[in-house]
């Protein structure tokens, strides 16, 4: 997902010009706002006509939603087709910082999960919608994207995205199965060795279906990148409409998600979305307060490094949290859409705030570059002017 920007839209002019002008100026910050545009088209489109969403995402084969399983496939294909193994080893070197995100990203905030789910938000699928955000790995793309922005460690955000995203399909499935049977009144659950048996096979049939979906196209795009020549520079060349596809892809499977739980949604009171509204950026400004913490007086990470982590940290990723939606038993849970809906809120929460953080970075940074090039040019200049004057003195 392409972070948002922070910018107003482009005034259009009030001279004449061609639909090409046009296009110019609005491309760009069509292109930085395409997820969340594209967020406000469907849900207004399943809201005033479910219909086409609900009948796309209604037919399965076995357990799969067939429509939101191609879309999955394509979006972790793609992640696969982008990933740059060089990039992944020049991380390695960040012991502590790399540790400490992981510990972070795959177990502490999980944790937060437990507590979640007992907040009486209303209707119940939103405390569990905010429970699996919480529970899942951090962003696939848009965190590095904004702290290579923001001119962090890179390296190190691309490897805290695929080192949590790839064990995160293995301990996701189990954590969130303790998380949700843990909420008050938790639908259908039993007691005893019963309730354990239930809650393990949930849990192994969504890690099947997790490996299945995000990491065999994962692998395969991967592999298609090293095994395939072109591959490379086809990535490189459509960077942009390769993301625009992921991020078309995630779209839909909002899209079909709402359309399914369209009457369910159309039926709350303003007042609870709202509230679930403040408490996804709530979430985010919580995490983001002690991971600044913990980077910042505790562990005095090198500054890059502080960068990479206090975001890459903070940060859930939507495209796990649909795909893990997708496979949970309605009949049980609740609408789709519904549970959907903390999660859409707490990423686009996180792309507005974190853009922003990573601008007052840059804006930093290139000050700093700046005033230190002049530090350098001076010295530069002092040493001419030295030269200069010992130059002279020998001529005297």
């Amino acid at each position: 997902a392409t972070p948002p920007s922070m910018s107003a839209a482009p005034v259009p002019s009030s001279e004449p010009a061609g639909c090409g002008a046009r296009w110019s100026r609005w491309k760009p910050w069509l292109l930085k706002n395409f997820l969340v545009l594209g967020f406000a088209f469907v849900l207004t489109l399943a809201l005033a006509w479910p219909l086409p969403g609900r009948e796309l995402g209604t037919p399965k084969a076995g357990d799969f939603p067939i429509t939101q399983t191609v879309c999955i496939v394509v979006i972790f294909f793609i992640s696969g087709l982008t990933l740059k193994t060089e990039d992944i080893k020049n991380a390695l070197g960040a012991h502590v910082a790399l540790g400490y995100g992981i510990i972070i990203i795959l177990v502490v905030t999980p944790m937060l999960g437990f507590a979640i789910v007992q907040i009486p938000f209303e209707p119940v699928q939103f405390r569990y919608g905010l429970a699996l955000f919480a529970c899942v790995p951090t962003t696939l793309t848009s965190g590095v994207t904004l702290v290579t922005s923001a001119a962090g460690n890179g390296a190190l955000a691309l490897m805290l995205t695929v080192t949590t995203n790839v064990f995160g399909v293995f301990t996701v499935p189990f954590i969130l199965n303790a998380v949700l049977n843990s909420a008050p009144e938790t639908p259908d659950s039993s007691a005893g060795s019963g309730g354990d048996a239930q809650m393990a096979e949930a849990a192994s049939d969504l890690l099947l279906k997790l490996v299945v979906s995000i990491i065999v196209p994962m692998a395969a795009g991967k592999t298609v990148r090293e095994k395939v020549g072109s591959a490379p520079g086809f990535a490189k060349k459509y960077k942009v409409e390769l993301g625009l596809a992921n991020n078309s892809a995630l779209i839909a499977i909002v899209w079909m998600s709402i359309s399914k739980s369209r009457e369910m949604l159309v039926g709350e009171s303003a007042l609870n979305i709202f509230v679930i509204v403040l408490a996804g950026i709530g979430l985010h400004v919580l995490l983001l307060a002690v991971n600044w913490t913990a980077t910042t007086p505790v562990l005095r990470l090198p500054e890059k490094e502080r960068r990479a982590v206090l975001l890459m940290t903070s940060q859930k990723t939507l495209p796990v949290a649909v795909t893990v939606i997708s496979y949970l038993d309605e009949a049980r849970w609740g609408g789709h859409g519904l549970i959907a809906i903390p999660c859409i809120v707490g990423h686009v929460s996180q792309l507005f705030i974190d853009a922003f953080i990573a601008g007052k970075w840059a804006a930093a940074s290139a000050k700093a570059d700046a005033a230190a090039a002049e530090v350098r040019l001076s010295v530069a200049e002092l040493g001419q002017n030295q030269a200069s004057e010992g130059k002279n003195g020998n001529r005297t």
